[in-house]
C-alpha cells in the first residue's frame, strides 16, 4: 500500500544542483569589470542539499511546533507525533519503523497520562490533608503526620513531573530526528539521501531559519550515524525487518540514550518505578504511581493478552536505561509487530494504526 502523507511541494520537481530556472528567467543584471569590459551576471537559483534538508525539517516542525510555537501540552504534541509515524507507515508500508513507532510513541502518551493522572491525585489528597490539618478539632499528633505526609507527596509530584517532563523531551527529540529522514527518501531516494545525508547537520545554528532542537548539548543535531543509510538502503533493497532493526538501533542509542537515559536522575526514577512494578507484581500491592513497562501493539494503554502486548521484564533490578538490557525489549516488540503484520491478526494491526494516524484518543 502506497499512498502520501507528504505534501506536494515545488522543489519535488527541481533537479540536485541544478538551476531551478531558465537563464531567460533569472535576474540579469550588468556589471563593469577591472579591465573597463562589461560583464552580464545572472542569479541562478540552486536546489541544494541544505535545502532540502531543512524543507523536510520545517515539515516535522509543523507538526510538533505549527505556526513556529512548540505545542504546549506535551500530551496533545504527543498524539501529533502519533499520528504522524502512523500516517507513515499508511503512506508507505516498508516503513515498518514507522509503524512500530506509532504504537511506542503511543506507550509513551500513556506514560504522559499515568504521570498527569499520578499528580492530579497527589494533589487532590494534598488538598484534603490542608483541610484536616486546619480543622481545630483534630488532635496535633494528626496533624503533624498530616504534615509528614503531604511532604513525602511532594517529593512524589516533583519526580513524576521529572519523569512527564523527560518523557516529553525524548519524544519531541525523537521524532524531530526521524521524520525528516523518511520524507526526504521518500521525495529524494536513496542516492540523493546519500549524498546528501553529511549536509544536515549544517543547516543547525543558521540565524535566518532556526531548527527546533533543544537537546544540542547531549545529541549533535543531524550528525550523519553509522545506522541511517542502511536502514534506508535496507528498505530499498525490500529488507523491511533489517531496517526496522537498525533504526531501532539508531533511535535508542543515538538520539534516546544520550537524550533521556543518561540522566542521573531519570536513570533513579525509572529503576524505583521497576523495583516497585516487580514489587506490585510478586505481592499484588500496588501505589498506582509505579507503571510497568511495556508495549502493547493497540490504540490502548493496557496490556493485552492476545499477544499485541510486550513486557520489559518483571525483575526488579531490571535496568531499562541500561542500553543492553533495553534493546532486547525493543527488537522482540519490533519482531512481534512485523510478524502479526504477516499473520491473519494484520487488519487488527491496521485498524489500530488507522485509529492513531485519525488522532483518536487513547484507551
Amino acid at each position: 500500500m502506497t499512498t502520501t502523507c507528504f505534501p506536494q511541494l515545488i522543489s519535488d520537481d527541481l533537479p540536485l544542483h541544478k538551476g531551478a530556472r531558465t537563464l531567460d528567467q533569472c535576474k540579469c543584471y550588468s556589471t563593469d569589470r577591472y579591465d573597463n569590459t562589461e560583464k552580464l551576471v545572472a542569479e541562478v537559483e540552486v536546489l541544494t542539499c541544505d535545502c532540502l534538508w531543512r524543507i523536510c525539517q520545517r515539515e516535522a516542525e509543523r507538526i510538533v511546533a505549527p505556526g513556529g510555537l512548540l505545542i504546549a501540552d506535551p500530551i496533545a504534541r504527543n498524539r501529533r507525533i502519533n499520528a504522524a509515524y502512523a500516517a507513515l507507515w499508511k503512506a508507505d508500508n516498508r516503513f515498518e519503523w514507522a509503524g512500530l513507532a506509532a504504537f511506542a510513541s503511543k506507550q509513551v502518551g500513556c506514560g504522559l497520562l499515568h504521570a498527569a493522572i499520578g499528580m492530579e491525585q497527589i494533589n487532590r489528597t494534598q488538598d484534603e490533608l490542608e483541610m484536616l490539618e486546619r480543622n481545630p478539632w483534630v488532635p496535633l499528633g494528626a496533624k503533624i503526620g498530616s504534615a509528614g505526609a503531604r511532604g513525602g507527596m511532594e517529593s512524589a509530584e516533583v519526580s513524576l513531573k521529572y519523569v512527564f517532563d523527560m518523557l516529553a523531551l525524548g519524544n519531541t527529540a525523537l521524532f524531530l530526528d526521524i521524520y525528516p529522514l523518511h520524507m526526504f527518501y521518500k521525495k529524494r531516494g536513496i542516492e540523493e539521501m546519500k549524498k546528501c545525508m553529511g549536509k544536515r547537520e549544517k543547516i543547525y545554528g543558521h540565524p535566518k531559519f532556526p531548527v527546533l532542537w533543544t537537546i544540542q548539548e547531549k545529541v549533535r543535531f543531524g550528525f550523519r550515524f553509522a545506522e541511517i543509510i542502511p536502514a534506508f538502503e535496507a528498505i530499498e533493497a525490500g529488507d523491511i525487518f533489517k531496517s526496522v532493526d537498525l533504526l531501532a538501533r539508531h533511535e535508542q542509542k543515538n538520539i534516546l540514550q544520550p537524550a533521556i537515559y543518561e540522566d542521573f536522575l531519570m536513570r533513579s526514577l525509572l529503576q524505583g518505578n521497576q523495583v516497585a512494578s516487580s514489587f506490585a507484581y510478586v505481592t499484588n500491592f500496588s501505589t498506582r504511581l509505579e507503571q510497568p513497562v511495556q508495549l502493547t501493539l493497540a490504540n490502548q494503554c493496557a496490556p493485552l493478552p492476545d499477544g499485541r502486548s510486550i513486557e520489559f521484564s518483571k525483575n526488579g533490578f531490571a535496568n531499562l536505561a541500561n542500553l543492553d538490557e533495553r534493546m532486547p525489549f525493543v527488537l522482540r516488540a519490533a519482531k512481534q509487530f512485523h510478524n502479526l503484520l504477516r499473520s491473519g491478526n494484520r487488519q487488527v494491526i491496521e485498524q489500530s494504526i488507522h485509529e492513531i494516524s485519525s488522532g483518536q484518543a487513547t484507551r
